[in-house]
């Protein structure tokens, strides 16, 4: 059976990306070590200039080539989006920050972090389905076994990973999979 990207229920245009700030920083993932996206950018706390903002993550030099999978947004002011490289093979997940809007009033995104996974024919738990301890968690997202029945399954009882787009830290942490179910939102389509 052909994998699917999890759907999403709230759809929304995210644009903007980001990386690991340490060139020297290596994503693990299963038994491949791979090297991190460097993505220059100016961390000012409290003060954000254009430079710093981004309107279309496919337009960095990094991701030119990736497929745009879409977004969704965790809060007001973060949002999450998903693009894959079929060429290296990787899957980005990204970590926004709402940091203006220009003239048209389209939103201008912050980059916090960028998330590497490999392969791209990946079953992702997207955020809005994913639920902790019964409660739906806006900052969750999850990566499920390969064999998924996405037919006959309401939720998913197994994750093989879990992270939390943290909005205190800015930055994207694998969390512990227990307590972690999820929601199909293919289920009952016919």
């Amino acid at each position: 059976m052909k994998r699917h990207l999890f759907s999403f229920v709230v759809i929304f245009p995210l644009l903007g990306c980001n990386s690991p700030k340490n060139p020297s920083e290596e994503v693990s993932q299963g038994n491949k070590t791979l090297p991190a996206v460097i993505i220059e950018t100016k961390q000012v706390p409290d003060s954000v200039k254009p430079s710093d903002m981004y309107s279309n993550a496919l337009d960095l030099p990094e991701f030119q080539g990736c497929t745009d999978f879409g977004g969704a947004l965790i809060s007001d002011d973060y949002g999450v989006h998903v693009l894959q490289s079929d060429e290296k093979k990787i899957t980005y997940l990204l970590f926004d920050e709402l940091s203006a809007r220009n003239n048209s009033g389209m939103p201008l995104w912050k980059l916090l972090d960028t998330l590497q996974l490999q392969g791209t024919e990946l079953n992702i738990g997207w955020t809005g389905n994913v639920m902790l301890n019964g409660r739906i968690d806006n900052e969750l997202i999850v990566l499920l076994p390969d064999n998924i029945d996405w037919i006959d399954t309401e939720i998913f009882d197994t994750v093989k990973q879990a992270w939390r787009f943290d909005r205190i830290r800015k930055r994207i942490i694998e969390i512990p999979t227990k307590g972690i179910k999820c929601q199909n939102d293919m289920y009952g389509i016919d």
